[in-house]
């Protein structure tokens, strides 16, 4: 599992150069809503993580504000972690964890699929 999870970091950082991977929560909630994350990475200390808002109609699809649901009536808000998992899941991607010394934008990242 170690030796798994150093292959997934060492892809990130690989990955990152040559646009098969992202960084920041905007890039990836984008990517997330699209299916394109293969494996989704966030930091384990979330302690400032931001509040997102998701729709329960579509449940990948993530945003900054409520309004970029399209007025979706049912659009709640949590901090990032859990919605950008619960996105990940329902779009078949794996996950890990982004642990010091290593650190990324917002504490989260993403390697594509495509």
């Amino acid at each position: 599992m170690a030796a798994r999870h150093r292959a997934v970091l060492e892809r990130l950082e690989a990955e990152l150069s040559g646009g098969r991977a992202l960084q920041g929560i905007p890039a990836v909630k984008e990517a997330l809503a699209e299916g394109r994350v293969e494996t989704l990475l966030l930091a384990a200390d979330r302690s400032g993580d931001p509040v997102l808002f998701a729709s329960r109609r579509d449940p990948r699809a993530l945003g900054t504000e409520p309004a970029a649901l399209g007025g979706d009536t049912a659009a709640f808000s949590a901090p990032a972690a859990p919605l950008l998992l619960r996105s990940a899941v329902l779009g078949g991607a794996s996950f890990t964890e982004i642990l010091p010394p290593m650190r990324r934008t917002d504490g989260v990242a993403a390697l594509l699929r495509y």
